[in-house]
């Protein structure tokens, strides 16, 4: 790939970053368990595993022909292919590229590489600089991969929100690749799953639910590691502490307990309430804890002894949240409103209103500026959480709208519902831009990992799934 190339790529999409997939796979953007398709006749073809994949375009000093040997074959070579004539990615039938995906259409190739039979054409590209700076970083990007390899094998990977867009092979040929998303089925319930977190340092994954235990995955591959007994009532939120040492739960026994990841044990329970607990979190600060229940009240908890410091009257609570200062609550009812509340005093801040159903679940955008609701009416809302204003309503679910957050860049909302969907919502032009499909019954939960990939989901007939790179970045 030519120079002129990287700076055509730079121009068309702003910075780009420039690494190795033996890099990729180092700092865990991409997993043993990727896998690179190649789309041959409207079919996918299995290439390679990212290990299969890494083996070859690992930096090595050996000859050309042997790092041609560790190359996995394609099932089909496609023709070379000037710029003019790359079409844009035709989708698998069995998962839908995000909508934000860049089109190949849109990428600028250098001049395809002929045989060296043919005398008259103009020579090969020079390769690409050895090493080159990684530009700024933007919020959203296209990566340009360029492993490193002998000279006459070198590969170039053009990938743009998580899906490969192209891949040159060698000194001839374009071919499309797709690295394909990959739904885990997470093992363990035995009943319906209604509410699951990532922790934030993001090696965990929470999910809880209807048989009144706490189970914790490791959320980069789902693989079950603890499973908490205490509850006596199905369990109806989990949420983990901001240091993700300890988890905290709400169940239907009216109390909420404490739980320590790494020991897997209880560390304490929290009594007061009178009927269940369907709203409980820690501070992002850490220092205390609220928990919201059906006998319309809040009680906020010191942190690291479980002693109660206040309680104030409320509505029905069905879900509550911090907001990112720590400051201030918002829960949610089936009184079709949501309520802010001061955390120090207790005192009722602002009242959301246009919801024409009760309202299971919201959540705050990452700079607590806006906040999300799911509702019974079908509906999912953004509110401007300073004016209480409705910013934006998300109409696609069929059915009641059970859950619904942010992903950590703000750019999209994640929603679930008993339509047995999950939608990604893309909130610069307020449409639906992808739903995935796979839960065989309602999907009560979702939750997004911290670093924005992933999504898990959990719902009816105990199932719960984690969908690896659904997310675009």
């Amino acid at each position: 790939m030519s120079n002129w190339m990287w700076r055509s790529l730079g121009q068309e999409f702003g910075p780009v970053e420039i690494i190795t997939l033996h890099e990729l796979a180092k700092n865990g953007t991409l997993g043993p368990d990727d896998e690179v398709c190649r789309n041959g006749s409207a079919q996918w073809q299995r290439v390679a595993t990212v290990p299969e994949l890494q083996k070859f375009l690992t930096p090595n000093s050996g000859s050309a022909a042997a790092a041609s040997t560790k190359s996995p074959q394609p099932a089909q070579k496609a023709p070379a292919t000037s710029a003019a004539s790359v079409q844009p990615i035709s989708k698998p039938q069995e998962s839908k590229p995000p909508a934000t995906a860049v089109p190949a259409a849109s990428l600028t190739a250098a001049p395809p590489q002929p045989a060296a039979s043919q005398p008259t054409a103009p020579p090969k590209p020079a390769q690409p600089p050895a090493t080159v700076a990684p530009a700024v970083h933007a919020t959203t990007r296209p990566y340009v991969y360029r492993p490193t390899a002998s000279s006459s094998s070198w590969t170039t990977i053009i990938v743009a929100a998580s899906i490969v867009l192209a891949c040159g092979l060698g000194a001839g040929g374009v071919w499309y690749y797709f690295l394909r998303p990959v739904v885990i089925p997470l093992v363990g319930p035995k009943k319906p799953v209604v509410c699951m977190a990532f922790s934030p340092d993001g090696r965990w994954l929470a999910s809880a639910g209807d048989d009144n235990a706490l189970y914790l995955y490791s959320a980069n591959d789902g693989t079950l590691r603890r499973t908490m007994q205490g509850h006596e009532g199905h369990i109806m939120a989990v949420n983990f502490s901001p240091d993700s040492q300890r988890v905290i739960t709400g169940a239907q026994d009216n109390t909420a307990k404490v739980w320590d990841v790494e020991k897997g044990v209880e560390v304490f329970t929290l009594h007061g309430h009178e009927k269940r607990v369907d709203g409980a979190a820690f501070s992002p600060d850490g220092t205390l804890i609220a928990t919201g229940a059906w006998d319309k009240s809040v009680r906020i908890w010191n942190a690291s002894t479980g002693k109660q410091v206040r309680e104030f009257p409320t509505h029905l609570v069905n879900c509550l949240c911090f907001t990112p200062d720590s400051k201030t609550i918002a829960t949610s009812s089936w009184d079709w409103t949501i309520r802010l509340y001061d955390v120090s005093t207790g005192k009722q801040k602002r009242t959301f209103v246009g919801h024409g159903n009760g309202v299971h679940a919201i959540a705050f955008r990452p700079d607590g500026l806006q906040l999300v609701s799911a509702s019974e009416d079908r509906t999912v809302r953004i509110w401007n959480v300073e004016t209480g204003k409705q910013v934006l309503k998300l109409a696609g679910h069929t059915g009641p709208v059970y859950d619904a957050t942010f992903t950590p860049n703000a750019k999209r909302v994640v929603s679930c519902g008993k339509d047995q969907t999950i939608k990604i919502w893309n909130l610069d032009t307020a449409i639906e831009s992808q739903t995935l499909i796979g839960h065989p019954g309602d999907v009560r939960c979702v939750a997004c990992n911290p670093d924005g990939r992933n999504i898990a989901s959990g719902g009816d007939k105990a199932a719960s799934l984690l969908w690896k790179r659904y997310l675009p970045r």
